[in-house]
Parts: C-alpha cells; sequence; structure tokens
C-alpha cells in the first residue's frame, strides 16, 4: 500500500473501526423525513452490534436493509454518517459476500427503477479518502456479484451500465495518474485496489478488457520504478494476473502491441522482491500456450533468468513450482523453434539480448534469405531499432545490420532502400564507446559497395 510510514498514516487515519463506534444521532434523520420510523428502529438494531449479530438481522429483511442504507447514503451529505454506513457495509460484505444479493434483490423486484448503486457511483467524486476508498472497494464486490439467472432486463441493464461506468472511472484515474506521484498516491491507491477486487471476477474482466484496460495497465507498470513502488507493481501485475485467467484476455495479453510479455521479464530480470516475482512468474505461467506466448517469452530472454532462479532458496514454494512448469515448457517450444523463428520473436520484441545468434556466421549464412519474407517485415524492424534509446539495443542492431549486408548479396542496397543509412550515422553519435563502435562498422558497410576490402585498407 503506501510507500512511506507517513503516508500510511496519513491514509489510515481513520480506520473502520473508529468510523463504526462514532455515535451519530440518527433520530434527526427521522425528522429531516430522510429515513422512516421502521428504519430507525432498523439502525438502532444494527448499531454496535457483533458481526454475527448484524448479519443475522441484515440477512432476516435483507431488502429492506438496502434500502435503509440507500436512503442514507443518498439524503445525508455529512462525511460521519456516510462513513459509518460504509463501514458497515465493508464489515457485512467482507464477512460474508452474500450480502451483495439483497443488493441484486432489490434492483431485480423493482425490475431495476430503484437503484441501490446510484447512491454509491456518487461518492467516487467525494474528497474523503475514507469514502473513496470503502466506496470503490464496495462496488467493485457489488457490482460483479453474479447475477441469479433469468433476471429482469432493466434490472440488468442498470446494473450493467454502473459496471462500464465504474470500469472507465477505475482507467481513467489510472491514466491520469502522474507516473512520478504514482506510488505515493492514496486515491491511485484506492483505485488500483478496486481494480484488483474487479478483475478477480469473470463479469470484471471482461469490462476490463473491453473497456480497453490492458494498454493502461502496461502503461503504469512501465513507469513503477524503484522500492518505493514495488507495492503499486504488486498490485499491478496481480491484476494482470487475474486478467490472464480469461481466454479473451489471455490472447490479448500476447497479441498486445505494447508488449507485456518482454515487460513480464524485463520484471523478473530487475526487480528483486519476492511477490513481484512469483506474481509475474504465475501470470506467465498462465499465458502458456496462449498463441505465440511460449515464443515470445523464449525470445525475450527468459530462459537464462529461469535457470537462475532454480537454485534460489525461496520463501515461497510456488515460485519454484512456477519455474520448473516454464522450463519445462518453454524447453519442448524451444526444440520445435528453429534459431530463426526465435531470432524473428526477439526482433519483434525490440528486447535485444547479446545471444550467440547475432554472432553466429552460421545463422546468417543459413538465414539471410528468410529476411525477404514477409514484405521484408523483420529488416524493416530492425532498422527502426536504430532510433531505441538502450544502448544494448542499438549495438546489437548496427552489429545485425552489418551481418546481413555482409551474407545478403543484396543486403547494403536493401538496407538503404529501407532507410537504415541516415540513422547509423546518427547513431554514430552516440556516447556510448560500444554502440559507436558497432555503429562504425555498420556505416562502413552501408557506404562502401566492396566493403570486404574493409580490412586489407
Amino acid at each position: 500500500m503506501p510507500s512511506s510510514e507517513g503516508k500510511a498514516k496519513l491514509v489510515r487515519l481513520v480506520t473502520r473501526e473508529d468510523v463504526l463506534r462514532a455515535e451519530i444521532p440518527w433520530p434527526t434523520f427521522q425528522t429531516a423525513g430522510i429515513i422512516t420510523k421502521d428504519q430507525l428502529e432498523m439502525i438502532y438494531q444494527l448499531d454496535k452490534q457483533s458481526i454475527e449479530t448484524k448479519l443475522a438481522l441484515f440477512h432476516t429483511r435483507g431488502v429492506a436493509h438496502v434500502e435503509l442504507m440507500k436512503e442514507l447514503l443518498a439524503g445525508v451529505n455529512q462525511d460521519v454518517v456516510l462513513q459509518y454506513v460504509l463501514a458497515t457495509l465493508d464489515q457485512l460484505i467482507s464477512a460474508d459476500a452474500r450480502i451483495c444479493s439483497h443488493f441484486q434483490a432489490l434492483l431485480v423486484q423493482s425490475k431495476g427503477y430503484t437503484d441501490p448503486y446510484g447512491p454509491l457511483m456518487k461518492l467516487l467524486t467525494r474528497s474523503s479518502l475514507f469514502v473513496l476508498e470503502k466506496a470503490s472497494a464496495l462496488l467493485a464486490k457489488l457490482l460483479t456479484y453474479p447475477m441469479p439467472p433469468a433476471s429482469d432486463g432493466h434490472a440488468q441493464q442498470v446494473l450493467t451500465r454502473h459496471l462500464e461506468t465504474f470500469t472507465d472511472w477505475l482507467l481513467f484515474n489510472l491514466k491520469s495518474a502522474e507516473p512520478k506521484e504514482a506510488a505515493d498516491s492514496p486515491k491511485l491507491q484506492f483505485v488500483v485496489g478496486a481494480l484488483q477486487l474487479l478483475v478477480a471476477t469473470p463479469a470484471g474482466r471482461r469490462m476490463c478488457l473491453n473497456a480497453d484496460g490492458l494498454p493502461v495497465l502496461y502503461g503504469l507498470i512501465s513507469a513503477c520504478g524503484g522500492a518505493a513502488s514495488v507495492q503499486l507493481l504488486y498490485q499491478l501485475i496481480f491484476s494482470l494476473w487475474s486478467l490472464s485467467y480469461s481466454p479473451e484476455a489471455a490472447a490479448a495479453m500476447v497479441s498486445s502491441k505494447v508488449g507485456i510479455i518482454p515487460k513480464l521479464v524485463d520484471i523478473l530480470k530487475t526487480v528483486q522482491k519476492e511477490k513481484v516475482i512469483r506474481v509475474t512468474l504465475s501470470t506467465m505461467r498462465n499465458l502458456l500456450g496462449t498463441e505465440t506466448a511460449s515464443a515470445d517469452m523464449v525470445a525475450s530472454g527468459v530462459m537464462p533468468v529461469l535457470y537462475g532462479f532454480q537454485p534460489r532458496k525461496w520463501a515461497d514454494e510456488d515460485i519454484l513450482d512456477d519455474v520448473n512448469t516454464l522450463i519445462s515448457a518453454l524447453q519442448v517450444n524451444l526444440q520445435t523453434l528453429t534459431s530463426w523463428d526465435v531470432y524473428k520473436k526477439e526482433i519483434a520484441t525490440g528486447k535485444l539480448e547479446w545471444s550467440p545468434t547475432h554472432k553466429s556466421d552460421t545463422f546468417w549464412k543459413d538465414n539471410h534469405k528468410a529476411f525477404e519474407t514477409g514484405d521484408f517485415e523483420t529488416v524493416k524492424t530492425l532498422v527502426s531499432l536504430l532510433s531505441s534509446e538502450d544502448p544494448q539495443v542499438l549495438a546489437i542492431a548496427c552489429n545485425d545490420i552489418s551481418e546481413f549486408i555482409k551474407a545478403h548479396p543484396d543486403g547494403r542496397r536493401l538496407m538503404t532502400q529501407f532507410g537504415a543509412k541516415p540513422l547509423a550515422m546518427q547513431v554514430l553519435k552516440h556516447p556510448d564507446p560500444t554502440v559507436q563502435k558497432y555503429a562504425l562498422s555498420c556505416v562502413q558497410r552501408l557506404m562502401v559497395i566492396n566493403w570486404e576490402y574493409l580490412n586489407k585498407a
């Protein structure tokens, strides 16, 4: 959750228990016509009781209690009352998720015309951190609770509309977050927490996918950096993990142009926190067998990382199980992939590693004609990598262009045709001496027709 003790104290200044101990002048709300005499008696019966007593009372008159909560949330503007109602609902639903069914019962019995979710939706505009946290968490649970079969059509429409609006609200707040401030934003912490609850359900996964939530998640994951963001990173990847249980979402994650699999592999390489590693591995395990996922993992350099994980001592035994499962599955995949398949996948990811392929004369001799397939797609992608901001990618791209020119009889003309020369000239100015070295070789082969005489000069 919060990244520092000070922030934690700020966010948790008011606890659910504090709120439930508050003395509230309930009769004033009957006098004001907000609640009836019967509803006043109901709130007194619930107030200050044990959770067991509250659950028994609520289930006895479920719809009536939901109407009571709805009237209080809609008719009272005082934070202390709103907090009390939200704390009560949070306590009840956390103890027994079937409380959600009474909200649906009211909606269905009224054929969608008595809306118990509307007042909660309006609370998303409040400034109180407690109200915002509880309202967003409650909506994530209430709106995704399974509707009974053959529910009223209009009631279903009302529920779906709220779920769409709530999902859009979550994603809007995620997109609006400043990357540098994301880990220390209490509101964002509540939003991400609600997203975790949302995508833990089939309905929430469908809604998040339909709302194009994957690029939003990827953007924030990419922005997370440093120890201060570890918890936020964990929650975001946890959401990806939940989404990966949906075949549609898993397919979208693999085919996504934003590069989710390379990013997950990058996290395994750079993040040390065990819980982040655990949920990242679990996500990748779920993606095995989905379209090109296995090949993408191999091309992103996951195998050395997994081999490095095997001898480590893990507090969570599931990590080693995931590691071994991934290795077994990917080794089978490696046996069916040609060196060209692996290379092509690696180039497509834009995340290049100094694997033996890049400096293998045999690879370039055997595969230079394969670059012509797909309207020279791999050549074009390789040239585009000369604009990368990663020094290692620049160095490897320059190396590979040089090797292609050396191996392909028409390599110089093709690379010139697809714009490699001006980009390589720019790379020559890079401050990294290793990049300069490979860029110089690349430019020489692009500029000199009989490049084979370079070494004789």
